[in-house]
């Protein structure tokens, strides 16, 4: 039983105060005084609250910038339609290299959703990206088009930025998901173009997520065998979607949130510095 006895004395700021004082290790502990002690917790509270206001700023940049659709901000893996097995694995696997964010961050390692339409690879691949901003990280979804009229924009004679500029600053995302691979049979020059981004961010370490509505031997005529390679190292996967879409059920879906809660962001431009998913060049 601890041995305790009362006391009184005076704080220089706050006067006298009264308490119990405890014997330890036979020598008498006393607490401070209880008036010093609230004004230094509210002390720490108004330092801690800037700090809360700017960690949410960020996140709010983050997400703005993220190019994540509207209807995927709601994305989560708990909302995510689990019905067979293979759905089950598929969930796992998304849930499993979102949790590992920090060993990710460090190899780089890919993953390639491939599988038929409306079969929840946007969703899983953005509760991803949903997953990574909450923890700080930046995050930009974009389509194979997407990329090529951002970096063919670099051509034109009022460009601001060159080819290898753009590649950079795509190279310099923590998490690119890029959507719509082999939706349209490009050019040499196109197929040479995404490969330098997949090549750029494979010798920074940078994990990138792609989704295709092709099979693993369509993606690997589009993409051809050097860049899946690099999607493959540190522990990159493949998850194939093999179920029948469920979209026309998405609507009655009630775990999934609706429009008033999705975040709505328009698409960044080079108008406008603040929202251009640029995190360094």
């Amino acid at each position: 039983m601890l041995e305790t006895r009362k006391f009184s004395v005076k704080c220089d700021r706050h006067g006298p105060y009264e308490g119990k004082e405890i014997l330890i290790n036979g020598k008498w502990r006393r607490p401070p005084c209880p008036q010093c002690v609230k004004d230094r917790e509210a002390n720490d509270a108004g330092k801690v609250a800037p700090l809360a206001a700017q960690a949410r700023r960020n996140l709010e940049r983050l997400s703005r910038r993220s190019g994540i659709p509207p209807r995927y901000t709601t994305r989560t893996f708990d909302n995510f339609r689990v019905e067979t097995d293979d759905q089950r694995k598929a969930l796992d696997a998304a849930r499993s290299y979102a949790d590992a964010i920090e060993d990710v961050m460090e190899s780089g390692a890919g993953m390639i959703m491939a599988g038929r339409p409306g079969t929840g690879k946007t969703h899983l691949a953005c509760a991803i990206g949903n997953h990574f901003i909450r923890h700080g990280r930046s995050v930009l979804y974009i389509t194979v088009p997407g990329i090529l009229r951002r970096i063919r924009n670099a051509y034109r004679p009022d460009a601001r930025t060159t080819e290898q500029e753009e590649i950079n600053a795509l190279r310099n995302i923590d998490l690119l998901i890029i959507d719509e691979i082999g939706v349209q049979k490009g050019s040499d020059n196109e197929e040479r173009l995404l490969f330098e981004v997949i090549n750029e961010r494979y010798g920074y370490f940078k994990p990138t997520i792609l989704i295709s509505n092709l099979n693993f031997e369509g993606i690997r005529a589009y993409l051809g065998d050097r860049a899946l390679d690099r999607m493959k190292e540190g522990g990159g996967k493949f998850i194939l979607f093999t179920w029948d879409s469920y979209r026309g059920q998405v609507a009655r879906d009630k775990r999934l949130a609706g429009s008033s809660a999705a975040t709505y962001v328009r698409p960044p431009t080079r108008d406008d510095e603040e929202d251009y998913p640029v995190i360094e060049v």
